[in-house]
């Protein structure tokens, strides 16, 4: 190989029905007593936190509840939520809910042990010590942070979404019981999973992909391909649930180790920008950084496409390579994701400012293809309007 790989996984990951039932257990094996609980208002109002809450004190553990976490986590949500565990005297951070949930309470797990602020963070390999014990529980099918070593936390003062990469962020115990996604919103299932189909998409075609994590990515995508439409559907379907739940598991085993590209870069900016929702934001860019990686990764776009139920034997590469746009396209529509960012409230205005912002952004390094300033100035055009280059020739 080119390069010596590692890989990143939590210690233990849980994954079934009402798995969540261990998550005390679980306490008491990393020999904690008194946890705070990080989650945000709307998995409270849902009536989760009282399940956790009731499995805790099973174990006789006591548990203070911190539920300001915001979409798109800000630098404030964590200095928030450290004081909450100082004055609680908290020795585990359990954190319940989606990804903004999870980077909020990796943050403020790891603030908690190192010091500093969360800006001093940015970056990879930055967090000097191993956060305070760890469990995510994961109310979401998308983000894949339960099993991940990134945390995404908003700089409101600079309008930019920090990614911070480190090993000593991976939870030590990931939870995944689908049983929770089940009163999830049709919106939120069709974001999040295509969040998940984003994570999976990026990681297998990425710069640092590997023979492990391809395998990891490739799985995720015909789970999702053929399970998120019934989960959208049919909300109470568990089978559907949890096939949907366990490929963005993968596919978070995967970006965590293999990294990510355009979208997420673009994606970090509309979180930053217009607090536009991270699932939400992949999902409609998606197939336009596609379309314009595929020059640089037209095999592994065909096993794609292959993954996606697309018929692509016998065709050309570049021709099967392209059906994997078409496909995620038909997906969208399917679940109710908007085509265009003009649909989205995106203003082509701003389309400039969101240029310049980009080009600082990490996840380009990982992106297969180098992109200059111009070629993503193209890449947001496309997006904005909601038409891919193989499309155009015929709306000219």
């Amino acid at each position: 190989m080119r390069y010596v790989s590692r890989f990143y996984a939590p210690r233990r990951i849980i994954l079934g029905p009402a798995c969540v039932k261990v998550v005390g257990k679980e306490i008491r094996r990393l020999g904690g007593k008194r946890v705070l609980l990080v989650t945000d208002a709307g998995v409270r109002a849902a009536g989760l936190i009282d399940k956790v809450v009731e499995y805790l004190e099973a174990e006789k553990l006591s548990a203070e509840v911190f539920d300001d976490v915001q979409p798109n986590p800000t630098v404030e949500n964590v200095v928030r939520g450290l004081s909450a565990l100082r004055s609680n005297g908290s020795a585990v951070v359990v954190g319940v809910g989606g990804g903004s949930v999870l980077d909020a309470g990796k943050m403020i797990a790891a603030l908690a042990t190192n010091g500093g602020r969360v800006q001093d963070y940015e970056g990879v390999d930055l967090v000097q010590k191993r956060m305070l014990p760890f469990v995510a529980v994961n109310t979401t099918a998308g983000t894949g942070s339960e099993v991940s070593r990134w945390a995404v936390i908003t700089d409101t003062e600079r309008q930019v979404k920090m990614a911070i990469c480190d090993e000593n962020i991976v939870p030590d115990v990931a939870i995944d019981d689908p049983l929770l996604t089940i009163s999830l919103p049709q919106s939120l299932t069709a974001s999040t999973g295509m969040d998940a189909l984003t994570h999976a998409i990026e990681a297998l075609v990425a710069k640092n992909a590997t023979v492990l994590t391809d395998s990891l990515a490739l799985k995720a995508i015909t789970l999702i391909s053929e399970n998120l439409r019934c989960a959208y559907a049919e909300g109470g379907n568990v089978e559907a649930r949890e096939k949907v739940m366990y490929a963005q598991m993968t596919a978070g085993l995967a970006f965590s180790n293999a990294g990510l590209g355009n979208v997420h870069a673009m994606a970090h900016q509309l979180g930053a920008v217009y607090n536009m929702p991270h699932g939400l934001a992949n999902a409609v860019l998606l197939p336009y950084v596609m379309e314009f990686n595929l020059v640089a990764r037209g095999e592994k776009f065909g096993e794609i496409a292959w993954a996606m139920g697309e018929k692509v034997s016998g065709l050309p590469p570049h021709i099967a390579a392209r059906k994997a746009c078409s496909a995620v396209m038909v997906l969208n529509m399917d679940i109710g994701i908007p085509r265009s960012l003009r649909e989205c409230g995106i203003k082509e205005s701003d389309l400039d400012l969101l240029v310049k912002k980009i080009m600082k952004d990490g996840a380009m390094t990982t992106n297969p293809r180098d992109t200059s300033m111009k070629d993503m100035e193209r890449i947001w055009r496309r997006a904005f309007d909601g038409l891919l280059e193989a499309e155009s020739q015929y709306h000219s």
